[in-house]
């Protein structure tokens, strides 16, 4: 005897025009630092070597090496070991170099700092991993943005010439003597020759030809004169 139970009742999982295409389920948040890594990590893999990776081990004095932390004081060190393909890559980093500066903050306004006091070895931990992974694995991962370490920024080099409605830069009177005996210097016939030389014409300009008025053209007669005053035709007697 059948059971319903034992009934397996097929479910068509295809999109369709009625029900749409089937979401994924949302993935869930993880920190920075853990998704940092797993990108990390399967960028060394997606390159098809054979990746070893050893516990990363901590040290308060650089001759002991544990690979888990106890101590309430800050470790002094760490260090990371991963091999690709056999060929072992060893990074040290030490707690005072990798600790964020006080001005580096996240997206939120946070202190890395005060992120990293949190979690000190997990911090440090993933941050020393990383470092290994990034030198084995240089030629896929590259420099890549580390969180709470920033890169520095460039200053851009200032502008040659004064930007839009800005004055001039003043020159002091020596640099602007040596600029006018420059200039005084220059061939000016330079500029002939250069056109001369493309033969481009430069006719001289015609000098203006006297001609005499048209005869259209009233002319202008001066006024006589009588003990130094000056009449007019029409005021003559």
């Amino acid at each position: 005897m059948t059971n319903i139970d034992d009934i397996l009742i097929p479910v068509d999982t295809r999109a369709s025009r009625l029900r749409g295409a089937e979401r994924p389920a949302a993935p869930v948040p993880v920190d920075d630092v853990a998704q940092t890594l797993a990108e990390y990590t399967r960028l060394a893999l997606a390159t098809g070597s054979r990746l070893e990776i050893d516990p990363v081990e901590f040290t308060a004095d650089g001759e002991v090496w544990v690979p888990l932390w106890l101590s309430e004081d800050l470790p002094a060190a760490a260090r990371a070991t991963v091999r690709r393909d056999g060929v072992e890559t060893v990074v040290y980093r030490r707690w005072v170099e990798a600790l964020p500066g006080e001005e580096a903050t996240t997206e939120t306004g946070r202190r890395w700092v005060d992120v990293w006091l949190d979690n000190p070895t997990e911090r440090f931990e993933s941050y020393v991993l990383r470092a290994a992974l990034a030198r084995a694995f240089a030629d896929v991962i590259g420099d890549r943005l580390d969180p709470g370490k920033p890169r520095a920024r460039v200053a851009a080099p200032a502008p040659l010439e004064p930007a839009e409605g800005e004055p001039a830069p003043r020159i002091s009177h020596a640099a602007a003597a040596e600029l006018e005996a420059a200039v005084a210097a220059l061939p000016w016939e330079a500029a002939e020759v250069h056109r001369r030389d493309r033969g481009i014409e430069t006719a001289a300009m015609p000098a203006p030809v006297p001609r005499p008025p048209a005869a259209n053209v009233p002319r202008l007669v001066a006024p006589e004169t009588r003990g130094g005053a000056r009449y007019g035709a029409a005021a003559l007697p």
